[in-house]
């Protein structure tokens, strides 16, 4: 193995030498002009080296020959048996370029005196640097061995894969998506404090007749490269609540206050105060996906600010057989500016959701203290 090292690199300084008049003298014979060198090896084997010009032989220290020769030391058996018998044993490297990417070929060919072939196929792939990838074509048939290998700038199809599961990752972690969501919740009235000479002292709020729904439509921006977990968070929702009044209270507005008041004698199916909004959220969440793009688990939290476009109460009760229904719109003192901090978790399909306005739910001094709580689970559409 040594040895042929050592040959080739003494080839490679004698064509240095000889060139210039060696391309000179064969310049007119061939269509495209070539030099061939041949160094003749014991047994009667011989090397040869074909280069176009003295930049092409100079180029060829660009071509790894110590990693060829490494990969060539696999068939050293072969090609020293046909020298000791006598078999004439042919080298050719081939080098060419398209596309911006290289290849060099090299063929070790061995003719038995019989002229019969013993033919055995391998190929093989082998990644020597990130940049250089070799294909190995081997055929051997009885005591004669073709070994081809292909070495080149793999870079391209390493690219082209590359691109590949780039486009893939994307595809699965884009850069920004959009999402429908509903969300189903209750509400609650956290902090209470009546308001000041009112006759009911504790409002309450029936736990699950107190609905809220919300439809969001949000972007997910990603934050990093096509792998980042991380995302930014926003766009707008339409919320809707209903706060549904136990222990048989109604809502009341007064000429500057709001307050609630007892309906008895009359007894109240239905007692409540509706209220739209239009909000938009501020969040930073984590979004840890699967191999095909859908969300394993997901977490996390930010605030929002909104704007109170509606309310009214209404009332239902029963009086002497007869049936009543009233609905009142009135702006009942609301705040009408909303924010507050929310929060997410995710496990596949199932993403609960909680929210917490930092604002009052009615002016200063014009209607008692509370702050809303909701909370309940999301659906994607």
């Amino acid at each position: 193995m040594k040895r042929m090292y050592a040959l080739l690199s003494a080839t490679m300084v004698a064509a240095a030498i000889a060139l210039p008049s060696r391309a000179s003298s064969l310049a007119p014979k061939m269509a495209a002009p070539q030099d061939t060198l041949i160094l003749k090896l014991k047994n009667e084997a011989r090397l040869l080296v074909v280069v176009k010009d003295v930049k092409d032989l100079k180029n060829l220290k660009n071509e790894k020959i110590d990693s060829l020769m490494l990969l060539l030391d696999k068939y050293a058996s072969q090609i020293e048996a046909a020298g000791k018998n006598g078999e004439e044993v042919t080298v050719t490297i081939e080098k060419g370029q398209a596309n911006a990417s290289e290849d060099v070929s090299i063929t070790i060919a061995q003719n038995n005196p019989g002229g019969t072939e013993v033919v055995i196929k391998e190929k093989n792939r082998i990644r020597i640097t990130d940049k250089v990838g070799i294909d190995i074509d081997k055929e051997e048939d009885g005591n004669s061995t073709r070994v081809k290998v292909n070495v080149g700038d793999s870079s391209a199809d390493e690219d082209e894969d590359k691109d590949k599961d780039k486009d893939k990752e994307k595809s699965r972690n884009p850069k920004k998506d959009f999402v429908f969501q509903i969300d189903l919740g209750v509400s609650n009235w956290m902090n209470k404090e009546a308001l000041a000479g009112s006759s009911v002292q504790d409002i309450d709020l029936k736990p699950l007749g107190s609905r809220y729904i919300s439809l969001n439509s949000k972007w997910h921006y990603r934050i990093g490269g096509v792998e980042s977990p991380l995302r930014l968070i926003s766009g707008f929702n339409f919320d809707f609540h209903n706060y549904m009044f136990d222990d048989n209270i109604m809502i009341v507005r007064n000429e500057a206050t709001t307050d609630f008041v007892k309906a008895d004698p009359i007894n109240l199916e239905k007692s409540k105060l509706a209220t739209s909004s239009i909000n938009i959220p501020l969040e930073i969440g984590l979004d840890f996906k699967n191999s095909k793009g859908e969300s394993n688990f997901q977490i996390g939290g930010g605030g929002f600010v909104g704007y109170m476009f509606s309310s009214h109460s209404k009332v239902k009760y029963s009086q002497n057989g007869d049936n009543f229904k009233r609905k009142i719109k009135d702006d009942y003192n609301l705040n009408d500016l909303l924010y507050g901090v929310s929060g997410f978790i995710s496990i596949r399909d199932f993403e609960f959701f909680g929210k917490y306005n930092l604002n009052e739910v009615f002016e200063d001094n014009k209607g008692p203290k509370a702050n809303t709580l909701t909370f309940g689970v999301r659906i994607e559409i």
